[in-house]
């Protein structure tokens, strides 16, 4: 019980990040965020599943995220404890070649 309250508290206390996916590009409505949980909203405006991966820092990898579906948001939820331009990446075939990406930075 104790452990889902902590957990419910940290999401309640993350900082969250609009992202709209389209076709080919992110739109995110934060360019910079404060270091520490962090709860990006993804919303999917294409007509394509999308997805997220958030590359950092030190060689930083999040986990890919489940796909976003056209008409649906998704919440991501990612501890990002270091400062520094992180790039926000969708890894569906040949989405990122074609500009699929955005950067945030952590201060």
């Amino acid at each position: 019980m104790i452990v889902a309250a902590l957990a419910t508290a940290a999401l309640h206390a993350a900082v969250p990040v609009g992202v709209a996916a389209r076709e080919y590009r992110f739109g995110v409505y934060r360019a910079t965020i404060p270091a520490g949980v962090v709860r990006f909203n993804v919303h999917d405006y294409g007509e394509d599943a999308h997805n997220l991966e958030l590359r950092g820092p030190h060689g930083f990898r999040s986990a890919v995220s489940p796909d976003v579906v056209p008409g649906q948001t998704l919440p991501v939820t990612v501890q990002l404890r270091r400062r520094g331009a992180y790039t926000l990446v969708c890894l569906k075939p040949g989405h990122a070649a074609r500009g699929m990406k955005a950067t945030i930075r952590v201060r």
